[in-house]
């Protein structure tokens, strides 16, 4: 099935085809074919065929750890880009199970958090989400698998100092900074400070974190960086991105690379 998905990834990349797939049927079943990362598989296609959206929890199949997913939405691509392509794969040698507290920056429902777990049974996780919804999915993930001592969810945009600000909602994996409601703002960091592990994706808003001075300061044996061509200081986002890594004093390993949509993944390994 793996194969499958890797074919029909490939093919949706065809001009004809993807047409084809903004024909609802047609992508709510090329979604269903994300059953195959469940345990649950029949309870995902039939949650993903049905008309209306519904939110619904299932246990990792490599894993077995629980997760939320609404249905009808970005969040099954999301599952897929984390799950079946990987793209949080760390660099060759780098080993995850000494993790002990891990912090995640644009937290969304929780994915990153449930595929760090399925790798480090013991790690704490302190994860930020600013979105209301997104957050509730997350609470949700968290209580399905009974991780409340362990798995902390704080519900603010991360930045370089506390307040408020402006942040467009529901759009899922990439609300962002912007018009729309009003939403609390944290320095978080102070938080990354005893972080083995460091997790940033926030749509554009990194920026300000990577340039502060107390960032060349982090002790975090690891940090994985979604960087966006938004806000970047260089027309280049990867190699600003990749300065910026290089300057706290990390090893630089280029990971996934997403030119449509202006954004990559960077490892960035201690020295």
């Amino acid at each position: 099935m793996s194969f499958l998905l890797r074919a029909v990834r490939r093919l949706a990349t065809v001009p004809l085809v993807r047409k084809l797939t903004s024909v609802t049927p047609l992508l709510r079943l090329s979604y269903s074919l994300r059953a195959t990362l469940v345990q649950e598989r029949a309870r995902f296609v039939r949650n993903e065929l049905r008309r209306g959206p519904v939110t619904g929890t299932y246990h990792l199949r490599e894993s077995g750890i629980g997760v939320a997913i609404r249905h009808h939405t970005g969040d099954v691509m999301v599952l897929d880009e984390i799950f079946s392509q990987r793209e949080y794969e760390p660099p060759p040698g780098i080993d995850l199970r000494d993790v002990g507290r891990a912090v995640d920056l644009g937290a969304n429902i929780g994915l990153f958090g449930a595929w760090l777990l399925g790798r480090c049974r013991e790690a704490e996780v302190v994860a930020y989400e600013a979105d209301p919804a997104n957050a509730a999915v997350h609470r949700l993930t968290i209580e399905v698998n009974g991780l409340e001592d362990r798995w902390r969810l704080v519900e603010a945009f991360a930045a370089t100092q506390d307040g408020t600000t402006s942040f467009t909602t529901g759009l899922h994996a990439v609300s962002h900074e912007g018009e729309g409601m009003e939403v609390r703002v944290v320095d978080v960091l102070p938080y990354l400070a005893d972080a083995d592990l460091v997790k940033v994706d926030i749509e554009g808003a990194e920026w300000p974190i990577l340039a502060d001075s107390r960032f060349r300061e982090l002790q975090a044996r690891l940090v994985v960086l979604e960087y966006h061509a938004e806000g970047s200081p260089q027309l280049d986002a990867a190699a600003a991105a990749g300065q910026a890594l290089t300057d706290a004093a990390y090893e630089v390993h280029h990971a996934v690379r997403k030119p449509a949509f202006g954004a990559g993944l960077l490892w960035g390994v201690r020295r």
